[in-house]
This record gives C-alpha cells, structure tokens and sequence, in this order.
C-alpha cells in the first residue's frame, strides 16, 4: 500500500505575523506560571526559568502546527498557544501518554 505525501503548506502561504504572536502569547504563559510558582513561594532559579521556557516553546510550536493543520481561528489559537506556555511539560507529558495509548491500540 503506497503512502499518500504529507501536504506541507508553502513557507509563502504562511502568516509570520500569527505565528510570532502565538510563542509570543506561549512565551508569556510560561513567564506567567514561573510567576505563580514564585508567588506560591519557590525561590527564583534562571536555569530552571530557562528550562521552563525551551518547554513551553516545544509546547507552542505544537499548537502552532495544531493550528495550521486544524485551521483554528486566530483567537481560539492564541488561547491554546497561552495554556501550552502555562502548562509546558504537563501538556507534552498528556500527548505523548495518548499518543503511546493510541499506537498500543488502546484509544479511549
């Protein structure tokens, strides 16, 4: 059985402007719930904020490409982008749970 290839959209098709406003928005929950975490009194740590923030981006780029695929509108998008930065390895830790299910033949 021949695999059908992947439509890819073409770079120029693309809206740069909305993809840079979503890790924007991803950027911002993450910086939000490090804030949260302080605030709930952990002590500040750089390298533990720039973890944080290389996996919300992971997650936002996740939503990027959800979005693109799924055609979301702008505001829907944004929103998901937001809870991505906030939930960060939380989020990738559920898809790749799901994911593992799904391939074991076990979709709920």
């Amino acid at each position: 059985m021949k695999m059908k290839p992947m439509p890819i959209k073409e770079p120029d098709h693309i809206n740069w402007y909305v993809v840079v406003y979503l890790f924007f928005v991803t950027l911002l929950g993450s910086l939000a719930s490090y804030c949260y975490h302080i605030i709930n009194g952990n002590k500040f740590n750089l390298m533990i904020l720039i973890a944080q923030i290389f996996i919300s981006t992971f997650a936002g780029a996740l939503v990027v490409l959800a979005a693109s695929y799924f055609n979301w509108q702008f505001e829907l998008a944004g929103g998901v982008a937001g809870l991505a930065g906030w939930s960060g390895a939380t989020l990738i830790k559920a898809l790749e749970e799901r994911l593992i299910k799904k391939t074991r033949g076990h979709d709920d």
